[in-house]
């Protein structure tokens, strides 16, 4: 939690697509410059824990502790934008993951785990009706589409099988052999 007064602040407009792993060193820098800028003023007593802006204490929010179990998405509960400001804040760790089944469910065919690792909202997508299939996009350079609860979708740009590296998503469809593609809750 952040507490106490403020002594330098300002706005950054950040792109609805960045994540986590390139902000993190953006906003960094940006208040080493703004401590810089304000440390003689704090050193000379000039601003003073009484001259500080005062924190809205009605604004303040516990953050408590990150567990890796957070990163998973639930498609059939949450939007796309909600799965998608997940993938970017996670970005760095604990990573944001999904459950998949990979052809017809059976005994010795069961749901393996993919991470996701770039992910974009389809502005243009409706209310779509939820279903569990995942498609590959009708154009060159589209995403795993997955339809969300609220009728969202959301696009898998690039992703991550298990014991496998980061690949954009026309790869891993091209490595299934024409296998189908479902989301699925694991218990």
């Amino acid at each position: 939690m952040d507490a106490g007064p403020i002594v330098a602040q300002r706005k950054e407009i950040i792109d609805e697509n960045e994540n986590a792993t390139v902000l993190l060193p953006k906003l960094f820098k940006i208040g080493t410059e703004m401590l810089m800028d304000v440390l003689p003023d704090v050193i000379n007593g000039k601003i003073t824990m009484d001259t500080a802006t005062v924190q809205d204490e009605d604004q303040v929010v516990n953050a408590d502790m990150i567990d890796s179990s957070e990163g998973e998405l639930f498609l059939d509960k949450e939007s796309a934008r909600v799965c998608h400001n997940k993938v970017r804040g996670f970005s760095m760790w604990p990573g944001t993951f999904m459950y998949v089944q990979i052809g017809e469910s059976s005994p010795e065919n069961v749901p393996v785990k993919l991470k996701i690792i770039e992910s974009k909202v389809l502005a243009d997508a409706g209310s779509e009706p939820l279903t569990s299939d995942i498609v590959l996009g009708p154009k060159k350079g589209d995403g795993l589409r997955v339809v969300c609860g609220d009728g969202s979708v959301l696009e898998l740009l690039r992703v991550q099988p298990v014991t496998r590296n980061a690949m954009d998503a026309k790869s891993f469809v091209n490595g299934l052999r024409g296998e189908t593609l479902n989301w699925v809750k694991m218990p």
